[in-house]
């Protein structure tokens, strides 16, 4: 796996910077309008020779890949360039692809003349209307009938005004008449016609997922700066809790989008099954967060945002032009759920489609989402383990009694030496890579193994292993590393929540022993625990962050008792009291005031991906039931535009979820340290959950409130009970408020709130 560009793409991503900002400014954007054509930044475009980028070399382009094109597409975007880059460079692709018939237009494209553009709705009455860059272009390719055709442009001597009507985002759109025998070629004939179209549509899709990701991170930009520049009751807007929150969203959205759209891009290039679905993703999720991006920026500017001289009002309008020229937004929707649910899909999940005329795949330099041999490796491991020891009594049993941990399959993954899997060799470890173990975590969280006590006892004894006396790590790690040892986190408190640092548990030093009084709210697996990773407080009259020691406390301590507390998600956890409980001095982790140090340790280990599995699992029953649920007409609610609306919004959630926690374990595996990137995961990940459980539960209807074991429950209940789960999910881990304060902060360097 590689999220990097290669020195290549570096290098064009350079020049077009250099270039667009010389020739595509503000200004000159504005001097653009209305028509949206800027024959300065075409010229330099051909110069450059990035409209035939992605044709052969033989045919006069590049040989550029589609991930080489991306870089072109979202520097355009960023800054508005006024001119069809995105539509010429797919036009040009497609036209490649018939060297007869599409040769003389292509060469006519080389020569640099004027744009080649394609008309993303097939014709009607022989009339492509709106065609985006048609006003400017030389030649049209359209889908007029059963034909895909070329036709020459009165455009080609030059831009038409007339032609190009006044619309949101200032562009070249123009209606194009297909009936010109004179001047007019046929690519293709039917099957091999759509095919083809289908191809450069999703080229074009994706693509464009780029440029509205450039012009998504420009506008913000635009919004974070005047946010901080803006001053009202004495203080910079940006300072504001509610505008800093939004603004992180947008970020992570932002982030997530570029990695879809990259994933998208990388799955068309090297013929990816899966790249029948990912450019309709990425196209959805970027053209709704483009617009969202654009509109927060807009608002944040306040009325000044709404006047001409500002810039940020041609951003929002060209991020809604940009979504709009398809079509209708939703009916993207209904056309990833086609490729996802439809028949056919389900035939063949992967979403695999026939020969349609791509040229054979490309060897890819620069972003890769292959994770290599030796992740694959250990996945299949993995999944097989799981497959074998996660069975239906042992997933029945964790929901039966709340508590998420089964003694069973914990020892047999110990045994596998799982958890301390990613610690170097010299250590007892296995050297798993980051990508390993992420990989390890989503499997068992796809399998739906009750895997609690695994989480938090590698957390800890990599904390020990790290922050821990010889003694803790000769005796106490080799207990847990063996799955003999379960350990529970003693962090939060009745008034602390998540400023875990006001903890007010006291640790009292009695000679070679310390003295703890006080309570702990929501010590999960308590009841199963060996030994509890437990916060206090030693020193009152210091800071907050300073006073704080760490111990490794038996649980069977005198003075330490358990009580039960049953939550609405049918899950277990505990309060668990502390009264005179004598704990040697042995026991303590980090030095004495130290324990901030220590739980920052702790920090680094809290797993980013665990609930990306837990979606899945939730989006797998929804569809399920769909397909084998009859409604009131005798038709299966697969077939309900409002049911496939719902699970194609699922599904792209999905997988934006999955590639920020992939990002995070590329980020570690290169020995970066993902802080914001883990951050953006889990905030990303937990907000999509649990806006998806109660989106699914909805479809259900009434049938949905029936309760997992109940005769009749829709989906077996379990859309019911992740329903319930998910809501604290954007609690642990740190709630998403702490989250988002983070990501402001530190991502886009907001002042402080507080």
């Amino acid at each position: 796996m590689d999220l990097s560009l290669s020195e290549e793409q570096e290098a064009v991503r350079d020049a077009l910077a250099r270039f667009l900002d010389k020739a595509s400014s503000a200004e000159q954007v504005r001097a653009a309008e209305p028509l949206g054509w800027d024959p300065a930044v075409w010229a330099g475009l051909v110069r450059m020779g990035v409209p035939t980028m992605g044709v052969a070399e033989h045919a006069g382009g590049q040989g550029a890949a589609l991930a080489d094109l991306a870089v072109v597409a979202a520097a355009c975007g960023a800054r508005l360039a006024a001119a069809p880059v995105v539509e010429t460079m797919v036009a040009a692709r497609l036209l490649a692809r018939f060297p007869d018939a599409g040769a003389p237009w292509l060469a006519h494209l080389v020569a640099g003349t004027s744009p080649v553009t394609l008309a993303l709705r097939p014709a009607r009455g022989r009339r492509a209307t709106l065609v985006p860059g048609a006003a400017v272009a030389g030649a049209v390719i359209a889908l007029d009938g059963d034909e895909l055709v070329v036709v020459g442009s009165h455009a080609a001597a030059g831009p038409d005004d007339r032609r190009a009507p006044a619309n949101l985002g200032s562009a070249p759109l123009a209606d194009v008449d297909l009936d010109r025998p004179a001047d007019r070629s046929v690519l293709a004939v039917g099957t091999a016609a759509r095919a083809a179209l289908s191809v450069a549509l999703d080229e074009w899709r994706a693509l464009t997922a780029q440029w509205l990701v450039g012009l998504g991170r420009a506008a913000l930009d635009l919004g974070v700066q005047y946010a901080k520049d803006r001053h009202q009751f004495g203080v910079p807007i940006g300072s504001f809790q509610a505008v800093q929150h939004r603004l992180a969203d947008l970020r992570t959205d932002l982030d997530g989008a570029a990695l879809l759209a990259d994933k998208a891009l990388w799955a068309l290039d090297v013929g990816d099954a899966a790249a029948s679905t990912f450019p309709s993703m990425a196209f959805a999720f970027a053209g709704t967060t483009a617009q969202e991006v654009a509109a927060a920026a807009l608002h944040y500017h306040g009325g000044y945002g709404f006047m001409e001289e500002y810039d940020v009002q041609l951003y929002f309008r060209r991020a809604k032009a940009a979504r709009l020229v398809l079509g209708d937004p939703r009916r993207e929707l209904q056309h990833l759920a086609d490729r996802m649910f439809s028949p056919s899909a389900r035939a063949n999940p992967a979403g695999a489609r026939a020969d349609d005329g791509r040229s054979e795949p490309q060897p890819r330099s620069g972003i890769d989402f292959r994770l290599g041999p030796e992740v694959e490796a250990f996945r299949a491991e993995v999944r097989s383990f799981l497959a074998e020891h996660v069975t239906d009594e042992v997933i029945e049993a964790a929901h039966r009694t709340g508590t998420i941990h089964d003694w069973g399959l914990h020892r047999k993954m110990a045994a596998q030496g799982w958890l301390s899997a990613g610690w170097p060799v010299e250590y007892g470890g296995q050297g798993r890579s980051p990508l390993e173990m992420n990989a390890l975590t989503e499997e068992m969280y796809l399998a739906g193994a009750p895997v609690d006590g695994l989480g938090v006892a590698a957390l800890v004894a990599h904390t020990l292993l790290i922050d821990g006396t010889d003694w803790q790590k000769q005796t106490i790690i080799p207990e847990i590393l063996a799955g003999d040892a379960l350990c529970c986190l003693g962090y939060s408190e009745p008034d602390a929540g998540s400023d875990v640092a006001a903890c007010a548990t006291r640790a009292v030093r009695d000679g070679d022993q310390w003295v703890v009084n006080g309570q702990k709210m929501f010590t999960t697996l308590a009841h199963e625990a060996r030994y509890v990773f437990l916060l206090t407080r030693t020193n009152a009259d210091l800071a907050k962050h300073r006073g704080l020691t760490m111990f490794i406390v038996p649980m069977d301590t005198p003075g330490i008792e358990v009580t039960p507390v049953h939550t609405m998600g049918g899950e277990r956890t505990n309060i668990t009291f502390y009264t005179d409980a004598r704990v040697p001095d042995r026991y303590r982790v980090g030095t004495v005031d130290g324990g901030w140090q220590v739980m920052l340790t702790a920090l680094v280990f809290e797993r980013n991906s665990s609930w990306y599995g837990e979606q899945v699992r939730l989006l797998d029953h929804a569809v399920r039931w769909a397909q084998a649920t009859l409604d009131d007409g005798g038709r299966p609610f697969i077939d309900d535009p409002l049911v496939r609306d719902r699970l194609a919004r699922a599904a792209i959630g999905n997988e934006v979820s999955n590639l920020l926690g992939w990002r995070a374990a590329w980020m570690a595996s290169n020995g970066e340290l993902p802080g914001v990137e883990g951050t953006m995961a889990k905030l990303f990940t937990t907000e999509h959950y649990q806006r998806t459980a109660g989106d699914l539960i909805d479809l259900l209807g009434a049938e949905g409130l029936r309760r997992h074991g109940e005769p009749g429950a829709a989906a077996d209940g379990w859309i019911e009970a992740i329903y319930r789960h998910a809501q604290v999910t954007t609690i642990y881990g740190g709630t998403s408020e702490v989250l988002r304060g983070i990501i402001a902060e530190r991502a886009l360097g907001l002042p402080r709130s507080r």
